[in-house]
């Protein structure tokens, strides 16, 4: 038998248990006590997560050694409590942050890999083979932002703010002094975040030994 109670209807007993379970009046959570839950979730997501950014061409001389250094740093970053790894999914340095990222999940399932992708037609005119490891990527991926559904001149730099302001620490491989990545590692130290660059062996080794 099923009972069914009418909507809206509440007794006494029920607003009374309500209240004990509680230990406060109904009335005791305010917009303002919400507004601070949901701002402290976010500032605790911000202090354990790190965005990427670097150079689109980066020589195959380069990248064996790049991707030693990338790999031990991510795991001296997850001992260090970060867990929130945010992307930006272009070519080049991008993608192998995120598969980077992917490797550290497989042995740390908790680790999550984040991509903030500046429009939906991102790789529209990328090479086949870059487009198959973009693809996985996205598959892969713990959680996808698509700021825009086409692109417009300057949502690149929107994707790159979007991927500052929601972490502590910018990972970047900066070589050139323009273009993209220095815009975004300049907007980085404006916000304060730490920087730590791939393309200055010496700082990774004395970061990696808290020096």
């Amino acid at each position: 038998m099923r009972i069914y109670r009418k909507a809206g209807h509440r007794t006494a007993d029920a607003t009374a248990k309500a209240a004990d379970t509680l230990r406060q009046p109904l009335s005791f959570i305010s917009r303002e006590m919400i507004a601070d839950v949901f701002n402290s979730q976010a500032r605790g997501r911000l202090d354990i997560s790190v965005c990427f950014t670097g150079h689109r061409h980066i020589s195959l001389s380069d990248e064996e050694a790049l991707l030693s250094r990338l790999d031990a740093l991510l795991e001296a970053l997850y001992r260090r409590g970060f867990r929130d790894f945010i992307c930006g999914g272009a070519i080049g340095f991008d993608t192998l942050a995120a598969e980077a990222v992917i490797r550290l999940r497989e042995k740390n399932p908790d680790a999550r890999l984040i991509l903030a992708l500046p429009c939906a037609s991102q790789s529209e005119h990328w090479s086949p083979a870059d487009c198959n490891r973009y693809e996985r990527i996205l598959y892969l991926a713990d959680q996808t932002h698509v700021l825009s559904p086409h692109y417009y001149s300057g949502c690149m730099q929107v994707r790159n703010r979007f991927m500052v302001d929601r972490s502590m620490l910018c990972v970047c491989y900066l070589i050139h002094m323009r273009g993209g990545t220095m815009s975004t590692v300049s907007y980085a130290l404006q916000q304060e975040r730490t920087i730590v660059n791939l393309a200055m062996p010496d700082a990774c080794e004395a970061f990696l030994h808290g020096t």
